[in-house]
């Protein structure tokens, strides 16, 4: 900015100092004419009078002829601004003397081709240094308005972002000590407020997954206690009797053993959804008739059936195969189907029937049975899971069964959905991929 300011300045005197050469050249050779000398003096001092600036002639031996202010006539000026327009050049510099700056400019006085003087002008420069001071106070005090007003906002924005910051912190604490109903407020539709809604969701599935946890370890335990119970009861009783009769002994040791293969039916199912959940378990897959395999099921399951007097159908338009693991599957509909038996009061039935989609097969089973209340749906494939704790327990079983029929279709890349009416039956279908 400075640079641009002495530039322009430099330029302006430059051009006044070559309006006063062109005036006066044609009178230089008759200066010492005393009309001529008064009519050239009056042009420099109205030039100085206009421009503020000292104006002096000079000749080719650097003394000087006319002094705009009558000070320096007939002393020698040997200035380097001098020297160069003697030579041709014009020039111009700032200097400083004391505590002010003056800028100096010299252009030649030609007359026919001929540099036979030269016209010097001295201006006082301090405005220029002034405005550009001027102009940086006024940036000084535009910067510090500015650094106030930063710091304002960022004071005010760190006092928005930090205190839900904060909250979450807090809240982030509660959730280590185990507390997952902690919610943060949400406000807004920020990166924080997304922030705070992710957490929320966090501490909800959180909370969900340590209720189910909670649920779970109290229904294993009350499993592994049943057992438990009925044996030392039963142990008890045989061991507080010193003769026994031995059909009864025979009775009491058949019970525990049914506890016992009861028990190790709970252990093998945990142990088994474990190794699901880890990973462990790799699937045999092997090209299966999917309709051999249902039939198989349902024979196995007919007899149970029977005694209820359930009829069971099994319907297939066509021989579908496809790449599966014989065994799980067939663990997964013995559990799917015997449920459907099990839940169905005598003379009802279930169908079975196989559908051939495009790039899936589905696999329905259909019973006329108690059903299962809508709010209970989501839950039936959790472990334990209880829709009639006395119904349940009357009619047995480890409480596992859906959930690992669950797991082993999860693992064909699967899934199993169920729809349910109370007293009117339930359908479940399983839905397989063909590749």
């Amino acid at each position: 900015m400075i640079k641009s300011n002495v530039s322009e300045t430099q330029m302006n005197q430059l051009a006044q100092s070559n309006i006063i050469s062109s005036q006066i050249a044609p009178y230089m050779n008759n200066i010492n004419n005393q009309y001529t000398r008064s009519y050239v003096e009056d042009i420099i001092k109205q030039h100085s009078l206009d421009s503020a600036a000292r104006v002096l002639v000079i000749d080719q031996k650097m003394n000087v002829i006319l002094d705009s202010y009558d000070d320096f006539e007939s002393q020698n000026i040997d200035l380097v601004e001098v020297r160069y327009a003697l030579m041709g050049t014009n020039s111009a510099n700032i200097y400083k003397h004391e505590v002010s700056y003056v800028m100096y400019t010299a252009v030649p006085i030609i007359f026919q081709n001929e540099i036979i003087g030269v016209i010097f002008m001295s201006i006082n420069a301090d405005f220029i240094f002034e405005n550009v001071q001027s102009i940086l106070d006024k940036l000084i005090i535009i910067f510090l308005i500015a650094l106030f007003v930063s710091f304002f906002i960022s004071v005010l924005f760190a006092e928005i972002i930090s205190t839900p910051i904060e909250f979450l912190t807090e809240s982030v604490k509660k959730i280590t000590l185990g507390n997952y109903q902690t919610k943060v407020e949400v406000k807004g539709n920020d990166e924080i407020g997304e922030l705070g809604s992710a957490f929320n969701s966090m501490t909800a599935k959180l909370f969900q997954v340590d209720d189910r946890r909670k649920k779970f370890v109290s229904n294993v335990s009350h499993e592994l206690r049943t057992p438990m119970t009925s044996m030392k009861i039963l142990s008890d009783t045989l061991l507080s009797q010193e003769h026994w009769d031995e059909a009864i002994y025979r009775e009491f040791m058949q019970d525990i053993n049914s506890e016992i293969d009861r028990l190790n039916n709970i252990i093998d199912s945990l142990l088994y959804l474990v190794r699901i959940e880890k990973d462990e378990i790799e699937l045999d897959y092997s090209v299966t008739y999917v309709n051999y395999l249902i039939e198989k099921v349902i024979k196995t399951i007919r007899p149970i059936a029977q005694k209820k007097h359930i009829e069971t159908t099994f319907v297939s338009n066509n021989k579908i195969q496809i790449n599966l693991d014989q065994e799980k599957m067939q663990q997964c509909l013995l559990n799917i189907i015997g449920n459907a038996v099990k839940y169905t009061p005598e003379n009802g039935m279930v169908n079975v029937s196989l559908l051939d989609h495009r790039d899936t097969i589905a696999i329905s089973i259909v019973d006329n049975g108690i059903g299962i209340p809508e709010k209970d749906i989501p839950y039936i494939f959790d472990r334990f899971y209880r829709v009639d704790e006395a119904r349940a327990r009357k009619t047995g079983g480890t409480g596992l069964g859906l959930s690992i029929a669950q797991q082993i279709v999860m693992l064909h890349q699967g899934s199993i959905e169920v729809t349910s009416h109370m007293n009117q039956g339930t359908n479940v279908t399983i839905i397989l991929p063909k590749n």
